[in-house]
């Protein structure tokens, strides 16, 4: 002000006062208009958020602290994936080219779906009908343990596909491994392999865009899960996540787990060993991997149908009855919560969880109680050593809502535990992407492969028995020792848990 009346002398000091006034009402009208934004939205969070906690952590910020709180908000405050079109649930609305492929896969799926034995089988059917996929039949599926018979596994399938490649993962990294991925993408796509891949894009933020440029230089199709979209519209989705990690070879084996691409994943990070699961699978669930695909590309290309194979997976290979749940933020129930909660009522002897995460809803905490409750031996496997300092003191605050009530909490030694698996009993087990926190049970787009096979569920009965050797069990006291700083600490990432 006093600059601008130095070269304006001509400029009164009254003039200057009412220049200073005149800025001072537009600042207090601002000032208004963001703390009746906050208000508004803040009535918003109330009707929109995925809970209770949520509503009022969103209500106290947005009304308290609206300059920091609304952008915030609008990157991470979003309950609804809006746009992504889910053609096995809603056909009638959606891309009638996408319609009539997932027409043709469910036609196809029907005669090949599982009759479900009466009893606790049957409460799967609700699964069935969620996703609108079946538990198919004639299924084979083996356990790949660890990440060097993983990628062995996934380079042979991808050397050996003739016709397309499907690659879909959270965190493609730029090292040494990743590169070797890429380079062999390249040379299918050369050899005239159609390849399609997709990455997320805050997954896999430092993959440099010359390892893209060479991708699609050479042929391959590499797309970020949402596109080129407005900048805005994709801040909005900031906070939704394509988790899933799914490779697919002509149409004729798939596999899914919990491994990305990169160095970490074969144990050479800087958490050293790296223990993890994926499932190699053939059969007719490869159809609905190949199906939870073809929703995520139809997405992210703006409605590209790539032409895959829908007949040969079709082929009985084995006696495994399995199905595939896609879950994420466009279910209109959690499928992955709701997943958890059945294996929870439905178990007799065991459920155990494994997870590098856990902070599961309340919903699922009740669920894992009220087993523990009825004589369930329900175990968590969560590792010792985490990646995320957060989500690991918000784990600790759950310690007196467990263990009280007879639920095993265990913590992996050997190195840093990142496996998805779930069993229930002797005949029902899990493999897939989903962790037990918030993001795996509301936020991630995530694909979980459901077995009902006591010899698959006897695998993975070994698998786990083999990691909880390397395990020691939390005691109440792993809470109750610690100090008033950490615990105000657990309690404050407990809060945060939403946005972890």
């Amino acid at each position: 002000m006093l600059l601008s009346a130095a070269m304006h002398p001509g400029v009164s000091a009254a003039g200057r006062v009412m220049l200073s006034d005149e800025t001072m009402t537009w600042g207090v009208l601002l000032l208004l208009a963001v703390h009746a934004g906050g208000l508004l939205l803040a009535l918003r969070a109330m009707a929109d958020s995925r809970t209770p906690q949520g509503s009022l952590a969103w209500m106290f910020a947005l009304t308290l602290l609206p300059y920091v709180s609304i952008p915030l908000y609008f990157a991470l405050g979003s309950r609804r994936f809006s746009g992504y079109v889910e053609a096995r649930r809603r056909s009638s609305r959606c891309d009638s080219q996408l319609a009539s492929v997932t027409a043709l896969v469910q036609k196809r799926l029907a005669p090949l779906s599982w009759l479900l034995p009466p009893g606790r089988y049957e409460r799967l059917r609700g699964l069935q009908n969620l996703v609108n996929l079946p538990i198919c039949k004639g299924n084979s599926a083996r356990l790949l343990v660890d990440g060097k018979e993983t990628y062995d596994e996934l380079i042979a399938a991808i050397r050996e596909a003739k016709r397309y490649i499907l690659f879909e993962f959270y965190i493609i990294k730029n090292d040494w491994a990743g590169s070797m991925i890429k380079n062999l993408l390249i040379e299918r796509a050369r050899a005239g392999v159609s390849v399609y891949v997709i990455y997320d894009e805050i997954g896999s933020h430092k993959l440099l865009p010359g390892h893209i440029r060479q991708m699609k230089k050479a042929g391959v199709r590499i797309v970020p899960f949402n596109g080129k979209r407005l900048f805005l519209t994709n801040i909005v989705r900031l906070n939704f996540r394509n988790h899933r990690k799914l490779v697919l070879a002509d149409g004729r084996m798939a596999f899914v787990g919990g491994l990305n691409i990169g160095v970490d994943y074969l144990g050479q990070g800087h958490l050293g060993y790296w223990r993890d699961t994926f499932l190699r699978l053939s059969g007719p669930a490869v159809l609905e991997a190949q199906l939870s695909f073809l929703e995520d590309w139809h997405w992210a290309t703006y409605g590209d149908i790539p032409e895959l194979d829908w007949e040969s997976a079709a082929a009985a290979a084995g006696d495994v009855p399995m199905m595939l749940l896609p879950s994420g933020p466009v279910d209109s129930l959690n499928v992955w919560q709701t997943a958890l909660v059945l294996l929870a009522e439905t178990a007799h002897k065991r459920l155990w969880l494994t997870t590098p995460y856990f902070v599961p809803s309340e919903v699922v905490a009740n669920a894992l109680q009220m087993a523990a409750l009825r004589g369930v031996d329900v175990r968590i496997l969560v590792p010792r050593k985490c990646d995320h300092r957060l989500v690991q003191l918000s784990s600790l605050t759950l310690l007196p809502e467990l263990l009280p009530y007879g639920i095993g909490v265990y913590a992996y030694n050997k190195g840093f535990l990142h496996e998805k698996i779930a069993l229930a009993d002797d005949d029902i087990c899990t493999v897939g992407t989903a962790n037990l926190d918030n993001r795996s049970l509301s936020l991630n787009f995530e694909l979980t492969a459901l077995m009902c096979s006591e010899e698959m569920a006897g695998q993975v009965h070994e698998m786990l028995l083999r990691d909880f050797e390397h395990s020691v069990p939390l005691r109440p006291e792993d809470w109750e020792s610690r100090s008033f700083v950490l615990k105000a600490a657990a309690s404050f990432a407990r809060l945060m848990a939403p946005v972890q």
